[in-house]
């Protein structure tokens, strides 16, 4: 289990619940037991609800949060290869120059070409910006599909259970279906009574669970090696 962070706040307010609480049921229980001899087969139900019921959600969140991290969280390289390019899902591009700076990130990459999604935003099938380096300017041009070999892909995140997320990047091989690689980070929420100037992230990439995490989702720089010819120019 993860439990979330302790705030002040947080403990003053569960203190103002469980002693209000605790006394009005106090209270109840002199009264019912005047009444009633059996008075504990009620009271201790409700003393039992009263010292959960503000922390169930709480460990609701820690306890499924460690199980998923335990289960599938972290980064897994099933093949690396070398390439000339991939697609890249995850970045959208329009046509047109490619600016100074986008060119030395490119430069930076060390791969050939990149491709990248030309949404459509008129609700037909979006296309492909395929960026390749021609006599020393990256040129763009678009294409109805993708022509690399290897995709890198990741979801925007999918909530799990109540107050965990998951989110997974991944490469796959296209001409073959096999996954190349895969990284999965799981993310929990504050519960209800924290109280504090901010809400710091609690992540996970390992079975260790966090909170903070040892990769990133880039995970394709882990994968797809760019080859030792990606240095020259198409002519």
């Amino acid at each position: 289990m993860r439990f979330y962070y302790v705030s002040i706040f947080s403990l003053m307010l569960l203190g103002v619940i469980y002693l209000t609480g605790t006394g009005l049921l106090v209270w109840f229980w002199v009264w019912l037991r005047q009444r009633w001899k059996n008075a504990w087969l009620v009271m201790v139900p409700l003393f039992l609800l009263l010292y959960l019921a503000p922390i169930a959600e709480e460990l609701w969140i820690a306890w499924n949060f460690g199980q998923q991290c335990r289960k599938d969280a972290g980064r897994f390289i099933y093949k690396t290869v070398e390439v000339e390019g991939f697609y890249d899902a995850t970045r959208e591009r329009l046509p047109g120059p490619v600016s100074e700076q986008a060119a030395d990130y490119l430069d930076k990459g060390g791969y050939r070409f990149y491709e990248m999604v030309l949404p459509n935003h008129t609700g037909g099938p979006n296309q492909v910006v395929h960026l390749e380096k021609v006599n020393g300017d990256w040129k763009a041009t678009v294409l109805d599909h993708p022509t690399g070999r290897y995709h890198f892909y990741m979801d925007s995140g999918i909530q799990i259970t109540h107050g965990v997320w998951s989110q997974t990047s991944s490469v796959v091989d296209k001409h073959s279906g096999d996954l190349l690689a895969r990284y999965t980070r799981y993310d929990r929420e504050a519960p209800w009574f924290f109280i504090s100037l901010g809400r710091p992230r609690i992540a996970c990439d390992g079975p260790d669970g966090g909170p903070n995490t040892k990769y990133n989702f880039l995970i394709y720089r882990d994968v797809l090696k760019p080859t030792t010819a990606c240095g020259g120019d198409k002519e």
